[in-house]
């Protein structure tokens, strides 16, 4: 009886290992798709693995991206999941340029991931190191007071 109670508690232990593995697989998969299609500038691509009530944000924040900035480098540096595997925070270092004048700028965002049918979702993301203008929505010329007619 007790080698049946010892062979089943590390039988449910290494299910709970394996459960866990296959999520950090999951959402070291998503985050690096996401980022690589945001570096080459495939925005709307990469919108697909947003979760839906922050794909506006994500589009609005990234809209620059591939016109007036330029991804130069980007290194997932840092991937936290947390126990349940329904969350995971991803730290993703970017290198990159304004095309207006071409200076080099780093950012280190921290990604919100959430667990969603049976793959990843970014939630959110903000600026923890470096150039905030990575994620700051182009203005338009309407709301620049300065823009002449």
């Amino acid at each position: 009886m007790r080698t049946l109670t010892v062979a089943l508690a590390l039988s449910l232990f290494s299910a709970c290992l394996l459960a866990n593995a296959g999520a950090d697989k999951k959402i070291g998969d998503a985050a690096h798709s996401l980022n690589t299609q945001a570096r080459w500038g495939r925005v709307d691509d990469a919108a697909l693995l947003v979760a839906p009530d922050y794909r506006p944000t994500f589009l609005i924040h990234h809209r620059r991206w591939g016109r007036e900035i330029q991804l130069a480098d980007i290194e997932v540096v840092n991937i936290q999941l947390t126990n349940d595997a329904d969350r995971a925070s991803v730290y993703v270092n970017f290198s990159w340029y304004a095309m207006e004048d071409m200076t080099l700028y780093e950012t280190t965002l921290r990604q919100q991931w959430i667990s969603s049918k049976n793959t990843f979702a970014l939630a959110s993301e903000a600026v923890v190191r470096g150039n905030p203008a990575l994620l700051t929505p182009a203005e338009s010329k309407s709301s620049n007071p300065q823009a002449t007619p």
